[in-house]
């Protein structure tokens, strides 16, 4: 950005859109809302101030049509965010979103790096090589695929767009709850750079910049980078809380405590290089290369017991580490054809690299439990031609193809003792597991009336899923795989991976040579090979009514996301969603206005569970849902130096049919029974709230401006509410507490919300500081303020006193950031 200029007069861009510098202060403070719906986004316009010099709202520019139009005249449900937003509230990846979009959930970081993402109640639970998500991210227009990719995102933006309810005709891929947009920055014509520096809590140092530089009149790089660091918050201990007499702790496998490895820690690294080229007057250019590491421990399992007294702590007894990587080239080639109508090529190649340690039980189930991914390596590439007409009249149009290819080479051990691993090592070898999909789409508005306008969309998608040589091993006679675990290589892998014959060899023997199996060698037990194609057409219809400074719509859009495919070489049918959806936006002066009621209908519903008698993960459409919601976001200038915003959301997101074999620890769940009374072993769902759908999410948000002669102050303060959430399908009521402390077994029942997270509130607290001279900013901030924690998953494995081991967001944390802009 521009210089922050001494008299507050010169003006700072956006894209090349001016903004006053006074307007960026208000912008500054106002980030601090928790769903900046109203802050300065992707294109932001400096509205006229009234001759009292009362601050209005800026008009806002989106891209969720695929083309750049206003947000308080486009008939979508969608928030938008911008890179000091996103900053102000520590918002460094797409996990930590949650709470400042209505009706977003995303969990944390888990024990394979991997983010889910819901929105409405929709989503996915299965983050895998096999799975996709059911919110589809997009940076530049581009696919990211993979689930530990998104996280690398939140750098150098001009704006985060989060798309609520399905996005089944313009973008590309599975996207049936919705669509999270980035918009990285650009380079202008002018030399220009911002760099922040970030000194916090937990000895987090982060530090980031970036620097425009023009080589020609046409032809200009953008350079931008960031890295971050800290301790973490979790104390690894020495001492296993279980005891030492329950045969599964480090001392007896050979392994001791890592007590100097930091826990749930942040490691990461990206740069990015982007370059704009105007090869014509109506040919331009714009390519960019990212790239990112990520080598924090994320996910600890946490013991609850612990936690409620403050503790943070684990017990480590495996080697634990993350060594995580991805590469990304986008490119779009825009090319006017004629005065009326463009056309785009738009390009993206990923390659992602992970390999990771985890200790599963992390001193508190009663057993030793180790996953080791020991390697991932994810490519994928797309292709898309979009075509559309820019005259602005009343008939708009955007038509395109698209294709799409990923494929995964994964293997995934687990070694330990338990129920379902009985002391067997278990390995998961998938050497090409992918996808291609092609689609071809059409969307166009026509306005009926200078008030009315109609809007239709339609795409066809066809899907081909494989795995080609995937195989599962396990049965080994040490017990383990890992050498130093006392097993043995595994030398008869490549012997699997090339078995062409399909033959079933016997009992004890190697399936493919036929001969009997040595000690320390594993048995074939799941051959994964498949391959499955599937096709849907989806659609949108919409009518909008814009008078003056309000907009009414009502739509019906359907959204599809393609079936699994899994081990032993079973495929599911594609899940489908339907959403009808009414909206308003309204703009009264100083006040902001936006609602949304929405009504899903969601059927074949992909749920992922382990078996324990086939010892995999399973999938199936088991089960449909109806969902029904309501959306509210304000924002309220008030005076001559505040602002207020506000998001609510109330969300009855519900099973209307799942019928499982399992109804989990609880009493809530109907056991079903056959015509003589006697149990089936089959459970009724049917009721439960969908998983990471609470039933309220609120936010607000107030800051308020104060001049003085050596500069401005802005105050913040910022909360939100969000109920009761359920991690499982079952939605348990109790658990049974089943774990170790110092060898004694604990036993009892825990009742309330025990696989889930209770209703909790957060708030905030900031102020930016702005000096009478000089291009620089300071901001001290707490977050947390309260030192609320809230798990973002459970565990299943063992019950504590104070519910299931989880996975947790960070405790209280202060610090102070430095902007400056060059």
């Amino acid at each position: 950005m521009k210089k922050l200029n001494n008299n507050h007069k010169h003006e700072v861009t956006t894209m090349g859109i001016p903004i006053s510098a006074k307007k960026r202060r208000i912008s500054f403070a106002v980030t601090a809302a928790l769903f900046s719906l109203g802050s300065t986004s992707l294109f932001a316009q400096e509205a006229e101030k009234s001759t009292d010099d009362e601050k209005k709202i800026e008009v806002i520019q989106i891209t969720a049509e695929r083309r750049v139009t206003n947000l308080q005249e486009t008939p979508i449900a969608v928030s938008v965010m911008t890179q000091e937003a996103l900053s102000k509230n520590n918002i460094k990846d797409v996990t930590d979103l949650t709470g400042f979009v209505p009706s977003l959930v995303v969990s944390g970081q888990e024990d394979q790096s991997d983010i889910k993402i819901y929105i409405r109640g929709v989503g996915t639970n299965n983050p895998t090589e096999t799975g996709d998500q059911g919110v589809g991210v997009y940076v530049d227009g581009v696919f990211a695929a993979r689930a530990q990719g998104a996280l690398a995102l939140m750098f150098d933006l001009e704006a985060v767009q989060v798309l609520r309810g399905p996005q089944g005709t313009l973008f590309g891929r599975n996207n049936t709850g919705g669509a999270v947009l980035l918009e990285s920055r650009k380079p202008g014509k002018d030399f220009e750079g911002d760099m922040q520096v970030t000194f916090g809590k937990y000895n987090r140092q982060q530090i980031s910049g970036a620097v425009t530089l023009p080589v020609t009149d046409d032809l200009s790089f953008r350079f931008a980078a960031y890295m971050e660091s800290d301790d973490g918050w979790v104390d690894s201990i020495d001492n296993d809380p279980r005891g030492t007499e329950h045969g599964f702790s480090g001392t007896e496998i050979g392994r001791s405590a890592t007590t100097q490895t930091k826990l749930n820690n942040t490691d990461v690294q990206a740069a990015r290089i982007t370059g704009v080229w105007d090869l014509m007057d109506d040919l331009k250019w714009t390519m960019s290369y990212e790239s990112f590491s990520d080598q924090g421990n994320h996910g600890i399992l946490l013991n609850p017991v612990e936690v409620e007294q403050g503790r943070y702590q684990a017990f480590i007894d495996s080697p634990i580490f993350l060594d995580l990587t991805t590469d990304v080239v986008r490119s779009t080639l825009s090319y006017d054809i004629s005065e009326n109508i463009n056309a785009e090529y738009i390009f993206g190649g990923a390659k992602l690299f992970r390999t990771q340690v985890v200790d599963q039980d992390g001193g508190i189930t009663s057993r030793f439990q180790e996953g080791r991914t020991e390697y991932q390596h994810s490519d994928s590439i797309s292709h898309e031609l979009k075509i559309q007409n820019t005259n602005g009249g009343p008939f708009s149009w955007t038509a395109g193809v698209y294709y799409f290819e990923e494929e995964t080479a994964i293997r995934f051990d687990f070694d330990g003792v338990g129920p379902w691993l009985n002391g067997e090592g278990n390995t998961f070898i998938q050497p090409a597991r992918g996808l291609e999909s092609q689609a071809v789409y059409a969307q166009a508005t026509y306005d009926l009336s200078k008030e009315l306008s109609f809007t239709a969309g339609v795409r066809y998608t066809d899907d081909l899923k494989y795995d080609r040589g995937g195989r599962n091993a396990q049965d080994c006679p040490k017990g383990f795989i890992r050498p130093d675990l006392g097993g043995s290589e595994l030398s008869i892998f490549e012997d699997f991976l090339n078995n062409t014959t399909g033959a079933e060899g016997p009992d004890g023997y190697d399936d493919y040579k036929g001969i009997e199996r040595v000690r320390g060698q594993c048995a074939a037990t799941l051959r994964n090979d498949v391959e499955d194609e599937s096709d849907k057409l989806t659609y949108l219809g919409r009518l909008s009514y814009q008078l003056d400074d309000h907009m009414f719509y009502g739509s019906v859009g359907t959204g599809y996301r393609s079936g699994v495919i899994q081990d032993g070489g079973q495929v599911t049918e594609p899940e489908n969603s339907t959403s009808y959806e009414i909206g308003s936006k309204s703009d009264f002066d100083n006040v902001r206005l936006n609602l949304a009621a929405f009504f899903i209908d969601y059927e074949d519903l992909i749920r992922s569970g382990f078996d324990e008698d086939i010892q995999q993960i399973v999938n199936s459409n088991v089960a449909a849902a109806e969902i029904t919601g309501l959306e509210a976001e304000i924002i309220w200038m008030v005076g001559d130096g505040g602002r207020f915003d506000f998001s609510g959301s109330y969300l009855d997101a519900v099973y209307t049919d799942y019928i499982t074999d399992g109804g989990g620890s609880g009493t809530n769940n109907l056991a079903l029974v056959d015509e003589n009374g006697e149990p089936t072993g089959f459970y009724d769902l049917s009721g439960n709230y969908l998983p990471q759908s609470p039933k309220y999410q609120i936010s607000a948000s107030f800051s308020w401006e104060f001049n003085t002669k050596h500069g401005d102050f802005v105050p913040r303060i910022s909360a939100r509410f969000v109920d009761d959430v359920f991690f499982r399908d079952e939605n348990e009521n109790r658990t049974f507490v089943n774990n170790l402390i110092n060898d004694v077994q604990q036993t009892g029942e825990v009742w309330g919300n025990p696989a889930g997270q209770e209703a909790h509130s957060k708030v905030d607290l900031g102020m930016t500081y702005y000096p009478s001279n000089g291009d620089w900013t300071v901001d001290f901030f707490i977050n947390n303020l309260t030192d609320e924690m809230t798990r973002s998953s459970t565990t299943v494995d063992n019950g504590t006193a104070a519910g299931l081991p989880g996975r947790y967001a960070a405790p209280r944390s202060y610090g102070v950031r430095f902007n400056t802009f060059f």
